[in-house]
């Protein structure tokens, strides 16, 4: 029986290309921030797209590492996520330095995960708007 993967999962994966802010904590490397895009996400789970252009993915100890991803949501809070790391692969569809990781969730709140569905059900045509407004923030000075 020839089933495909979204036969198989558990948890149904609903689309999404959000931009969000991720950091890499491993033992072995140096904590690194990165800029990455939600592929797709679950209650349980997502798979996050983002440019890997020193192939600092394939020295991690994946059983040892884990990824805090930074969302922001508009007209919301900042949701700060724990995960882990199930898998990593290169992109096939991107050329480049693109990889796919997927993720589990540790630990999420209702609440984040409703502010997540939220940004599901922004129109296609506003994600260009929204990783516009999300660069400009990033490239804010830190204030204290």
């Amino acid at each position: 029986m020839n089933t495909t993967i979204s036969e198989q999962r558990k948890y149904p994966r609903l689309e999404l290309s959000y931009q969000l802010e991720l950091t890499l904590f491993s033992p072995n490397h140096m904590d690194k921030s990165f800029i990455g895009y939600f592929k797709n996400f679950s209650t349980k789970g997502a798979c996050i797209q983002l440019e890997d252009r020193y192939n600092r993915f394939d020295k991690i100890e994946k059983q040892e590492s884990w990824i805090k991803l930074i969302i922001d949501v508009p007209q919301g809070e900042q949701v700060s996520l724990n995960t882990r790391i199930c898998w990593i692969k290169k992109d096939s569809l991107q050329k480049g330095f693109s990889i796919l990781i997927g993720l589990e969730f540790k630990g999420i709140k209702e609440g984040q995960l409703e502010q997540i569905k939220r940004l599901s059900r922004i129109r296609k045509k506003d994600h260009q708007m929204l990783n516009d407004l999300f660069e400009h923030h990033v490239k804010q000075p830190v204030r204290f």
